[in-house]
């Protein structure tokens, strides 16, 4: 998708495509760094993760707001849908990014790839008002380069068995996986262009460089897996997290945003038709350490209500003297639901179950945020 958070924004208050828009937070907002900017804010050399600071030196004239809560996952959802209606083989990479196996209904559409591409990038544009870049090749990681070349929405076609050629004069570090640092190495042996690779034959590259040196000559080669994972291959957990704008270790705040996050995961537990046993908490301070607790019940579910005074219980263990700038839930050791019940005594467990079933309705027809539970308000 391009520039999808902003995008999204976009889509629900077109006036914000008029000036340059840099979400991530406020002109107010001292601490934080931009999570995704418009076209005309990357024009004047806004990108990503950059401090919201410089961002509005850059452009001052801008809108600067933060992100929508839900927002994004709702039109990730949207687009996936959309895939759908085209092929089953759909493997999602994040939230914006997805590889699609066209190969089996080509002959759907004429045997040209280039055509079903247009097909499905006019869908997503008529339907939601986003954009997005499709990169068409024989293997993942040359579409993952192609995707990138016509930004935004536009479509990149790598002929089969031209894959050589058609990386060969692309810079080095277009290859997915090679930082400024991979690149000031490879860049001292003369290897600026994707083709220079092939200079030089693998015990160089475990010798001197010693960088993925597989990887690096089969991309240079035009080779690559071309296996699409279905989103439910191996699928052990489900997990979200959020970052915070300040640090914090506000209880009611925290405890607030972990119901939150748990709602999100366990609405995907139940559009999946699983359950899970296990949930586990993350956090990341503001000092940049990760720590983390789980708790495996009994009994397998999908209800947020189930798990959530468990994971409170994780969360009072979390929390210290050092503020929180990440909480992210986990939920493992999954199972496919046959709609058991385990029953309860003291909870009405199909009530609950048939409540939140509607409520998924509810929100997958407007937007998750129409409804909500008095956990996840700011008081």
């Amino acid at each position: 998708m391009d520039a999808f958070f902003a995008s999204c924004e976009e889509a629900i208050n077109p006036s914000l495509r008029e000036k340059p828009l840099v979400v991530g937070g406020n002109k107010e907002d001292r601490r934080g760094i931009v999570s995704c900017p418009n076209y005309l804010a990357r024009k004047k050399g806004v990108k990503t993760a950059m401090p919201l600071s410089k961002a509005l030196q850059l452009v001052p004239e801008g809108n600067f707001i933060r992100s929508t809560r839900g927002l994004y996952s709702d039109y990730s959802r949207k687009v996936r849908e959309i895939f759908y209606e085209f092929t089953p083989q759909i493997q999602p990479v994040s939230i914006d990014e997805a590889f699609l196996d066209v190969t089996g209904v080509l002959h759907l559409h004429n045997d040209d790839p280039e055509g079903l591409a247009i097909k499905i990038k006019n869908t997503i544009k008529e339907r939601l008002d986003i954009t997005c870049s499709i990169g068409i090749a024989r293997n993942k990681v040359c579409a993952k380069i192609a995707s990138d070349m016509n930004k935004p929405d536009g479509v990149t076609y790598v002929p089969f068995r031209k894959e050589r050629e058609f990386l060969a004069e692309l810079p080095v570090e277009k290859i997915p996986g090679v930082g400024k640092k991979s690149y000031e190495r490879l860049k001292r042996y003369g290897i600026t262009k994707i083709g220079d690779l092939l200079k030089y034959d693998r015990s160089f590259y475990e010798n001197e460089i010693g960088i993925h040196t597989s990887y690096l000559m089969d991309v240079a080669s035009g080779k690559g897996s071309d296996r699409v994972k279905d989103d439910s291959d191996s699928r052990k957990s489900l997990s979200k997290e959020n970052t915070f704008y300040e640090d914090t270790n506000d209880r009611k705040f925290l405890e607030s945003e972990l119901y939150y996050l748990m709602e999100r995961c366990c609405e995907r537990l139940r559009a999946k038709n699983l359950k899970a046993k296990c949930v586990t908490l993350k956090v990341k301070y503001y000092d940049f350490t990760v720590n983390q607790k789980s708790f495996t019940g009994n009994k397998f579910s999908n209800l947020e209500a189930d798990f959530y005074s468990d994971a409170v219980k994780l969360l009072s263990m979390l929390v210290n003297k050092k503020k929180i700038r990440l909480l992210g839930v986990r939920f493992s050791e999954l199972l496919e639901d046959d709609d058991s019940v385990q029953e309860n005594l003291f909870i009405d467990v199909d009530r609950n179950e048939n409540l939140m079933k509607k409520i998924d309705k509810i929100r997958k027809k407007y937007d998750f945020g129409i409804v909500k539970f008095g956990r996840t308000f700011d008081i």
